[in-house]
């Protein structure tokens, strides 16, 4: 009996110290050297969706084509989610995941996967006539993980739900956030989404892995460092407080200072004298004056905000047109000249309409030299305007960009500019001459390297 069971310790210690070569050998084909790590291009995730942008992102950073294929997002029949990942490609990487806000149908599987690339079990392969059942109670499989995971917003669609208002129900079944005793909440789901984003990844399950594919900690546990990268988020202090206490870092880019460098360098760019920067509320006002200051080195009373006020889903815009003088006192601007150009910015846009109001008024400001108000058929090419928002919402519609398309047909010299971080509104802007879609990954190659 004493030698049966030392022959069957022997024997258990040898298939341990196999499956260990195998589990070593394993790390040693899937780590990579910390020098790589930092001169390497990353790999690329993208939602579904975003695949060109991937793409574009991927070629551009020097990364292969088909690293943006390192998961497969399937489903089962019945709808449930069943995605994997080639977990080769992501163990000891830099991640960049192009997260995607606006199909709300793949929240759960992109929240599941973000966790996963934090941390995950590769099984010990004797496990396998078991069905994968065995190996986390028993300890015997291997902790794999990320480098760095860098999580790219492109859009923020809960971005306008920030904070919390109280609201009442009207008589007529409409809502009003106008009544200061209101005993009805709404939910800041821009708070709520970020705050699953920054959620801690389950620990090693079972009894804990033999090994880890590289040579930081089990105990304590490492996890790679996640950052969320929000591009022209709406309201930055909300989101950045709900995250507040986790161990995520946030960046939050504008890409506005972007556009005007790129708008700049237009050879039809009309130069400072000639230039009229419009913003349709005095919020973005606020948001963008510095870098219309600096980039484009503008005078004050040439950048010009519209007042506007928001009762529920109501927007009003006052038909006047201010600028703030260096003592922080505001005056208005009257009139336009035949020949300067009007540059309306906005961070979204919804349905068009305070862009397109903003257009109706600042060329019923036009004058001619005799001062005189011109016609409004004369109004269209004697004062050329441009519109610039990061982010084509449109109400997800195609139709609302088809009533977007036309009224920028019927504004003459109107050209329209947007990027494309919403790709299924934008891809409907493909075939506009009057529309130019800016390229997201050009922006993001100077931030996720």
């Amino acid at each position: 009996p004493l030698g049966t069971t030392l022959r069957l310790t022997f024997l258990a210690v040898a298939m341990g110290q196999q499956q260990a070569t195998l589990c070593r050998s394993e790390c040693a084909a899937a780590d990579v050297s910390t020098e790589l790590l930092e001169s390497g291009p990353p790999l690329i995730i993208a939602a579904p969706g975003l695949e060109k942008m991937g793409k574009d992102l991927a070629k551009k950073l020097g990364s292969a084509s088909q690293d943006i294929a390192a998961v497969d997002w399937d489903s089962f029949p019945s709808g449930d989610p069943n995605i994997r990942f080639r977990w080769q490609d992501v163990q000891g990487q830099h991640v960049v995941f192009l997260f995607d806000t606006v199909d709300r149908s793949k929240l759960f599987e992109q929240l599941a996967l973000l966790q996963q690339l934090q941390g995950f079990p590769l099984p010990d392969s004797d496990d396998s006539p078991r069905k994968w059942k065995t190996y986390a109670q028993e300890g015997r499989y291997t902790w794999g993980r990320a480098h760095r995971i860098t999580v790219v917003l492109p859009w923020y669609r809960p971005c306008q739900m920030e904070r919390t208002s109280r609201w009442e129900a009207l008589e007529d079944g409409a809502w009003t956030n106008g009544a200061p005793e209101g005993r009805w909440l709404d939910i800041p789901f821009a708070q709520s989404l970020a705050a699953l984003l920054a959620a801690p990844a389950p620990n090693p399950p079972g009894k804990g892995p033999a090994l880890a594919f590289d040579s930081r900690p089990l105990e304590p546990l490492w996890r790679p460092p996640v950052t969320l990268f929000f591009v022209e988020l709406h309201e930055e202090a909300p989101v950045r407080s709900a995250v507040a206490g986790s161990t995520v870092a946030i960046r939050m880019e504008r890409f506005v200072p972007f556009f005007l460098s790129k708008f700049g360098d237009q050879k039809s760019y009309p130069g400072r004298a000639q230039l009229f920067v419009l913003f349709p509320d005095h919020g973005a006002y606020l948001r963008y004056f510095a870098s219309v200051k600096e980039v484009l080195r503008l005078e004050d009373d040439h950048i010009l905000y519209i007042n506007k006020t928001r009762v529920g889903d109501k927007i009003k815009q006052e038909q006047k047109l201010y600028y703030q003088k260096p003592s922080g006192e505001a005056d208005q601007r009257s009139h336009f000249k035949r020949g300067q150009h009007v540059l309306i910015i906005d961070d979204f846009t919804n349905s068009g309409s305070t862009l397109f109001g903003a257009v109706s008024l600042v060329r019923s400001l036009l004058t001619s030299e005799s001062g005189q108000a011109l016609t409004a058929e004369e109004q269209k090419e004697a004062l050329p305007v441009s519109i610039f928002v990061s982010h084509l919402v449109a109400g997800y519609q195609e139709s609302t960009v088809a009533k977007i398309r036309q009224k920028l047909h019927d504004l003459g010299s109107c050209r329209f500019y947007t990027t494309d971080s919403i790709p299924s509104t934008t891809q409907h802007l493909a075939d506009e001459p009057q529309a130019e879609v800016l390229s997201i990954a050009d922006f993001l190659i100077h931030h996720v390297r």
